[in-house]
């Protein structure tokens, strides 16, 4: 088990102080989140003893004279030398690294690298007597897909503590979708929404597929409508509309399974009220699935899980997973993945519907 492994978010809410000496490895595809821990670990100590060195072109006596040395404008404070983009600086110095690393220091040296391997001497050295931040998306146990749910309770956190608003765990979700998981991005869209706030500093769900996705966005909520309602033809057409804009089935498939997702949950909800031997109760499911009271959505969610009826309802999740499968599977055939897409919308179409 890693000892002082930790992932960015981990580190980022730790009450214990950051690593002030030693070998520090930040490691990752996430670029914004690497610059949150670095930003998290210089506020310790001072500023002006920070000391960057670019990875491709830094020798490593320069590192280690810099190590060696207090910074004038320090204050005393441990100094902080950070080599970026180290890739190739590990794989040139990694024995003289791995001594560095037994032998620690009062300094404190951060090697800011995107691969880093869990079966190499150096990651296990560090994780013994450094410190190592792993900076990517956090996984759902032991897979290897995000924890979506995780990463909107961080947005969720982050638009509150940062950007001063309240964003709720369906603008969260629907926010990671449309920003493809990207955190740089998903950083500055809230940097955004934070100008839509209202007076109680709160942002909707809608308000983010308004300023994030813009007419897009909205094209494919109508297309989602359009399907639920039962108008397979009128949704199969502005699904046409958006794939000759250029938009790559994969990516529609998020905003898609979100919003299908809503109905899914209401639906097992009432199914589970008839479990337990409950009066099934539709508006209290529709509720508590996320669709809101005001503005009509909740009677129209409401109206369109009629349509669809109970038994299609229930079959929503294994849709949107068999399409999930089959987009993955045909990602590099924009056609297929438009087919995939068509199965899923045509499912829901008023002439499928059960009798009675």
């Amino acid at each position: 088990m890693a000892k002082n492994t930790v992932h960015v978010f981990d580190f980022l809410e730790q009450d214990s102080a950051s690593p002030t000496g030693g070998v520090c490895v930040l490691f990752g595809s996430e670029r914004f989140l690497k610059q949150l821990a670095i930003k998290a670990i210089s506020a310790d100590g001072n500023e002006y003893s920070v000391t960057r060195i670019d990875g491709p072109t830094a020798q490593f006596a320069e590192v280690m004279d810099e190590l060696a040395t207090q910074s004038l404008f320090g204050g005393g404070a441990p100094k902080i030398v950070l080599v970026d983009d180290a890739d190739s600086f590990v794989k040139q110095h990694r024995d003289r690294l791995e001594s560095a690393v037994e032998s620690g220091g009062s300094n404190l040296l951060v090697l800011v690298v995107d691969s880093w391997a869990a079966n190499t001497r150096l990651y296990k050295l560090v994780d013994k007597k450094g410190f190592q931040i792993r900076c990517d998306a956090p996984l759902s146990g032991r897979s290897k897909n995000p924890d979506t749910k995780r990463i909107a309770s961080w947005l969720v956190q982050r638009a509150e503590n940062t950007h001063d608003f309240k964003l709720p765990n369906t603008g969260a979700a629907l926010l990671i979708d449309l920003a493809d998981c990207e955190f740089g991005r998903m950083d500055q869209e809230l940097q955004k929404l934070a100008l839509y706030a209202d007076k109680n500093k709160k942002v909707t769900a809608d308000q983010v597929a308004e300023v994030v996705g813009g007419w897009r966005t909205r094209t494919m909520w109508d297309a989602i409508g359009a399907a639920c309602d039962g108008d397979a033809g009128e949704a199969v057409r502005l699904l046409d509309q958006l794939l000759k804009t250029g938009e790559h089935p994969l990516a529609l498939f998020g905003q898609l399974s979100w919003s299908l997702r809503r109905y899914s949950t209401a639906t097992e909800i009432v199914l589970r009220q008839v479990r337990q031997g409950k009066r099934p109760d539709l508006s209290s499911a529709i509720s508590a699935a996320g669709f809101k009271p005001w503005g009509g959505e909740a009677d129209l969610a409401q109206d369109r899980l009629k349509q669809l009826g109970r038994g299609r309802a229930a079959q929503i999740l294994d849709w949107l997973n068999e399409t999930d499968a089959a987009l993955k599977r045909t990602h590099t055939s924009e056609s297929r993945g438009r087919l995939a897409l068509e199965k899923l919308l045509i499912k829901m179409s008023r002439e499928l519907s059960p009798v009675g």
